[in-house]
């Protein structure tokens, strides 16, 4: 039984309180002891369900549990890793940092967004800034620091959204014809191997056997701070091993060849000054001077590559579970959310196999009679 009590005070408003677990007193005064009364039902209604949080744990600011947060977030890529704190200290701890965490009120993100929005930032950044507070919220639930999460009905702001581009293959290898000899290869492997271009960059000659053209994607290069980091690929489903198509194995085998390397850790794209390409430098040195080159819209990043195939695949009737295996994507979902408009107009092709396979069973599937005498 949890000890409690009401009491008037001097100045006439009501005090109620009860014994928390830690055996301490919680009080709050009212004007009325209805409400007293109220209150005390719903702090014991909270301790017999097991939803009870202490008041006073709310105090811890608001920067600590952002720490806290960061900390547990063990599997991120540095890259990520990176982002993610450049937004927390840039969009979240100058609002948010030294308040009490317990403190900030669902009305306090609403004005928040608004100050983003009205300081310019674009949709996608502050939706992501709002992730990442969402996150430290929800930690704090979990500690049990506060009851419940404010970040709650926060009206976003829209986010355009733009169907993602892919090149023909008459494009792929415009592109390829275009660039610069020593990168010709990393263009059809990147299109036709549907690897990212941090895989690319990632690749080493121990990777790929020629004997059987299959391609092992291993790591990944990111840069942080100005550091290139040589890890994992994005996700543990983007270590996978590929088949390339024969045209394409032939290419990279003759390129690497070229390469004349010294051993199976040598890169197999090599940043002109050695070592990994750098994916801002390589953009600027060969990869705009490329799309301008062989016509093609200069806003297309180098993810067109891999959707490129996405599209022949498609285009060729494979099945979205092989495609999200060779993406290298955890799950199909991702294949038909992303990639789902390129479906369109499959359908009506769809019907007409499913025509021919019954044209081919005619004989077992008379005409229906139009029950005219």
């Amino acid at each position: 039984m949890v000890a409690t009590a009401i009491d008037r005070r001097g100045n006439g408003r009501y005090r109620a309180r009860y014994r928390a677990p830690d055996g301490r007193w919680r009080s709050k005064t009212f004007d009325r002891k209805s409400d007293a009364r109220r209150w005390l039902t719903s702090e014991l209604a909270k301790l017999s369900h097991g939803d009870w949080v202490d008041p006073r744990a709310g105090e811890v600011p608001f920067e600590v549990v952002a720490e806290r947060w960061m900390a547990s977030r063990v599997a991120l890529r540095p890259s990520t890793r990176a982002r993610d704190r450049s937004y927390l200290r840039s969009l979240i701890l100058p609002r948010f940092g030294s308040v009490p965490i317990g403190a900030v009120q669902p009305s306090d993100l609403d004005a928040w967004v608004a100050d983003l929005i009205a300081h310019g930032k674009a949709p996608a950044t502050i939706h992501k800034a709002w992730q990442i507070a969402g996150g430290i919220f929800r930690l704090a639930v979990r500690d049990r620091l506060i009851p419940l999460s404010p970040a709650t009905d926060t009206e976003l702001p829209g986010v355009a959204h733009r169907e993602p581009e892919a090149l023909t293959l008459d494009e792929v290898i415009r592109l390829a014809d275009a660039i610069d000899p020593r990168y010709r290869t990393l263009i059809l492997v990147g299109a036709f191997g549907r690897l990212r271009i941090g895989e690319l960059a990632g690749l080493q000659v121990g990777d790929f056997n020629p004997a059987d053209g299959y391609l092992r994607i291993r790591r990944g290069v990111t840069h942080v701070r100005g550091h290139t980091v040589v890890g994992p690929p994005k996700t543990n489903k983007s270590i996978r091993t590929i088949a390339l198509p024969k045209t394409i194995s032939t290419h990279l085998t003759a390129h690497i060849a070229r390469l004349e390397p010294a051993g199976p850790d040598d890169w197999i794209f090599p940043a002109p000054e050695g070592g990994p390409i750098r994916y801002t430098n390589w953009v600027r040195r060969f990869w705009k001077p490329t799309l301008a080159a062989a016509g093609l819209p200069d806003h297309l990043g180098t993810h067109t590559l891999r959707r490129s195939q996405v599209a022949l695949l498609i285009a060729e009737g494979e099945h979205p579970k092989v495609i999200a295996d060779r993406l290298g994507h955890t799950s199909v979902r991702t294949v038909l959310d992303v990639y789902g408009h390129l479906y369109d107009g499959t359908d009506e092709a769809a019907a007409q196999r499913l025509e021919a396979r019954l044209r081919e069973r005619g004989k077992d599937l008379p005409p229906p009679s139009l029950g005219l005498s």
